[in-house]
Formats: structure tokens, sequence, C-alpha cells
């Protein structure tokens, strides 16, 4: 593997680690994502790789080619997190305690 590839390759697990850590946050700051999420993360991700260098633009066109970026990459999948969250909180307060 020559040094571009090594370059690629820390720059992709930087990536991942970042996502991880920012949907780990959006999901309420938990210690482990859920499987059924785990298909954010590889979205998120591909999204975020495909837009190095264009970091901060929200469009581009070269020679009538455009192309355009969310500013959020996790924008897409808000109403998953959000169910998830809502599931979660129902199990938390959906049960009781009696003392006696």
């Amino acid at each position: 593997m020559d040094t571009d590839d090594d370059s690629s390759e820390n720059l992709l697990y930087d990536i991942i680690d970042l996502v991880e850590a920012q949907l780990k946050n959006r999901l309420g700051g938990i210690s482990k994502i859920p499987d059924s999420l785990e298909y954010i993360v590889d979205n998120v991700v591909l999204a975020r790789f495909n837009q190095i260098g264009d970091e901060g633009k929200a469009s581009m066109t070269v020679e009538g080619e455009s192309a355009s970026w969310l500013t959020d990459l996790f924008a897409p999948f808000e109403e998953d997190i959000q169910r998830y969250l809502d599931r979660t909180n129902e199990t938390v307060s959906g049960g009781s305690i009696t003392f006696l």
C-alpha cells in the first residue's frame, strides 16, 4: 500500500470515528450504536468521504455539470433517529415501580 492509500485509509477511519461519535450524541449519548442504525454510519461516512475537497460548499457547477450537498448529512435519517429515541423513551418510561 503506498502513502496515498495509507493517507486515504487513515482519513476514512477518522471520518468513521467522527460520524459514530456524532450519531451516538444524537442518540442521547449512548455508548454503542444499535445494529439497526449502523446503516446511518455507512451512508453518512460515504457522503462525507465523497465531499472531501469540497468542504463548506453547498453546491458547485463545472462545465455544465452541477452537484449539491446537504449541510447536515444526518438530515435524511432524522426520522429514523427520532423513531429510535421515541422507542427508547417509551421503554424507559413504560414501566412502573411500586414501593411497599
